[in-house]
């Protein structure tokens, strides 16, 4: 009986010693630099924990704020030191700030080991309110506060950069259109303009004649393309305004004309054939279509403008 009591006497010591042991594994401690700073200002919670070299530990630091209104701004790595006996030592620093005044309470810092968890004990830190007016102080002065620069671009609404970049793209395309499409038209509109009206006449009979529009039964098109490509030579040549006159005014104001009077009269048989398919609409023949042709190149050709060795030549013939 006695000895039966003996052995419970050392088990409940053994397991109270082995419980010890475990809870004395891990060490977990913590102390503040400074109780008490500035609002705005820093300072660093000392993290000591030792454990075994092969222990698998992880800690627990919150990354963004101790508690409400204590913020970390950063974690120092670890800094492991050897204390003999299987044993290592691992400091970190725990960077915080408040902008709020008050009294805060720190929760301990907490390690997991396996299943059980160790963990330090609780801080308290006082914040202090800058009074500006009445002791005079530079929140710039005072150390880790934090000072934002005025940033004009930070105070501009979304929807004036959008508009800002509709006009941009709007001014580009209007810029861009009057420097080189508008530009590259004018330049095409002045090179038309520049063909002298013999060469654009030419150019347009000899096209009119390759589109074989009366082989093709139109007749009353290829007069009309006809007419009117004289009509236009005969403005631009002479500034007889024919494209506005009947066939009886362009033949009076030819025969007004002394470069145009001897040629008249190939202009008056076009014109007789066109009123003829327009006004009387019969289908004239193949040959007056053909002869049509021939007096409108031949009335361009005999009215274009002479070189001065041309009009000499042409005097000396006359004396």
């Amino acid at each position: 009986m006695f000895f039966t009591n003996i052995k419970r006497v050392l088990s409940v010591f053994l397991l109270m010693f082995s419980t010890s042991v475990m809870a004395q594994s891990v060490i977990v401690s913590t102390k503040m630099d400074s109780s008490a700073i500035w609002m705005g200002e820093q300072t660093s919670i000392k993290l000591e924990v030792v454990q075994d070299k092969d222990a698998q530990l992880l800690m627990l630091i919150p990354s963004d704020t101790l508690t409400h209104g204590v913020e970390v701004l950063s974690v120092t790595e670890g800094d492991t030191t050897d204390i003999k006996n299987n044993r290592i030592q691992i400091n970190r620093d725990i960077i915080i700030t408040s902008f709020d005044s008050g009294f805060y309470y720190i929760p301990p810092i907490k390690c997991l080991l396996d299943k059980d968890t160790f963990a330090s004990e609780s801080l308290s830190l006082k914040v202090v309110p800058v009074e500006v007016d009445q002791q005079n102080l530079d929140l710039k002065e005072i150390k880790g506060v934090w000072s934002p620069r005025f940033v004009l671009f930070d105070f501009i609404p979304g929807y004036v950069w959008i508009t800002l970049l509709v006009l941009i793209i709007v001014v580009a395309g209007v810029y861009t259109y009057f420097k080189f499409f508008r530009k590259g038209v004018s330049e095409k509109i002045q090179e038309i303009e520049q063909i002298p009206p013999y060469e654009k006449a030419m150019q347009e009979l000899l096209k009119l004649k390759e589109e074989k529009l009366w082989q093709s039964g139109q007749d009353k098109l290829y007069y009309t393309r006809l007419i009117d490509i004289l009509r236009e030579y005969l403005n631009l040549r002479f500034g007889i305004n024919a494209m506005e006159m009947t066939s009886t005014q362009i033949l009076t104001s030819l025969r007004e004309n002394k470069e145009t009077k001897l040629v008249e009269k190939n202009m008056k048989s076009i014109l007789a054939v066109a009123d003829f398919v327009k006004f009387a609409k019969m289908r004239p023949l193949p040959d007056d279509n053909e002869a049509s042709m021939r007096n409108a190149i031949s009335f361009v050709e005999d009215t274009k403008p002479q070189s001065e060795e041309q009009l000499e030549e042409t005097q000396n013939n006359k004396e």
